[in-house]
């Protein structure tokens, strides 16, 4: 049912920055949500920024920009993985290849982004993204006069102001999936294996999956840690478990040992961990799960995440808001103000959670937490 006595609005949206599960719900939601509702029209723009700075504002069967209709194909999208809408992280063209800062890059784009934006009508942009999306876009909306709301996602987990983003749920799942996999060939062929997966600046990803799949070590980059410690540990677990099999979970922003960078001829720090490991007579290897942890179906929460914040963005930009994004607060939808999210900070794992002390009371070596 249409609300009414609201003014006809003509949005578009797009989702920024890398891939992750749920962003189809996301599109499929808030594109509904505003035909149905609101009676809004809604352009789906392809390729994120570089299809709203494309070459051309005629829409046509091979432009970047697809007018989302209530006969769209919704939900078969909505079971596939990624975004149909696709997503990139750089500018495709030659004018954006020698900027070198965000500040600058999006004072590039303006001129033309405020030309496509009148000539396309869009009255405003609701869009999925880490801090630097949010950034990039609220700016070139407040210089083009349209209203911006922004919907979190990132399976690192690690956007400012909101509890959750879209995506993490699913790649949680995506990488105990993984490990229980990993786990029967370390136990088949005694050794430890060491499973690095995303998290280059925080350990949201590692220290959840981690803590789900039973490892034995889990390492973030926010707790420093001692390679002689981890051997330790394993050993002990050899002589009073009986047990000749392990898992470590690494997040790739851990580093080396003791809080210092990860030295140049390695390429993962799963490699890393795994040749220091060796010194102390520990049979290991390294896996890096990599792009698998982004791709795939999303799971149910984060179906229902994308829909309650796709739902509240576009109630958000009804009321009027911009400058805010769609995200969670004690477990429930909440206006976040910008301001709050487009920190040089990312939001960190906070070293006194319920998740934290869980994984050291069950005697998973963490590192060197103080206390």
């Amino acid at each position: 049912m249409k609300s009414k006595n609201l003014q006809k609005k003509r949005i578009a949206i797009f989702t920024g920055g890398g891939d992750c599960p749920g962003l189809n719900m996301v599109i499929k939601t808030v594109s509904q949500y505003a035909m149905f509702h609101y009676g809004w029209e809604v352009i789906g723009v392809k390729n994120a920024l570089n299809g709203i700075l494309g070459d051309t504002t005629i829409i046509t069967k091979n432009s970047e920009l697809i007018e989302l209709k209530p006969d769209f194909p919704f939900d078969s999208f909505v079971r596939q993985g990624g975004t149909f809408l696709g997503a990139y992280r750089k500018m495709r063209t030659k004018a954006y290849e020698n900027v070198k800062t965000d500040e600058e890059l999006v004072a590039v784009m303006l001129p033309k982004f405020k030309k496509n934006i009148k000539e396309l009508n869009i009255d405003g942009i609701i869009a999925t993204g880490g801090d630097g999306t949010m950034f990039m876009v609220n700016y070139l909306c407040e210089k083009a006069k349209i209203p911006f709301v922004g919907i979190p996602k990132t399976i690192d987990n690690d956007t400012p102001g909101t509890e959750i983003s879209i995506g993490f749920s699913s790649a949680v799942d995506a990488c105990i999936s993984a490990m229980d996999n990993i786990y029967w060939t370390a136990k088949s062929h005694h050794r430890a294996i060491c499973v690095e997966v995303m998290g280059r600046n925080t350990g949201h990803l590692a220290m959840h999956s981690g803590l789900a799949s039973c490892a034995d070590v889990i390492l973030v980059p926010e707790i420093p840690y001692k390679i002689a410690n981890i051997a330790k540990h394993l050993k002990n677990i050899m002589k009073e478990e009986e047990r000749d099999y392990f898992i470590i979970v690494v997040a790739e922003g851990a580093g080396a040992e003791n809080g210092k960078n990860l030295p140049k001829n390695y390429n993962s720090v799963a490699e890393y961990i795994a040749n220091e490991l060796k010194k102390y007579s520990i049979e290991i290897r390294a896996d890096v799960l990599g792009y698998l942890q982004r791709g795939g179906q999303a799971n149910g929460y984060d179906r229902m995440l994308a829909a309650e914040l796709g739902t509240m963005a576009v109630d958000l930009m009804a009321n009027g808001e911009s400058a805010v994004i769609a995200g969670m607060k004690d477990g429930k939808p909440t206006k976040i103000p910008l301001k709050n999210v487009c920190k040089k900070e990312t939001r960190g794992l906070d070293l006194k959670s319920p998740i934290v002390k869980t994984a050291k009371s069950l005697g998973i070596y963490i590192g060197e937490l103080k206390k």
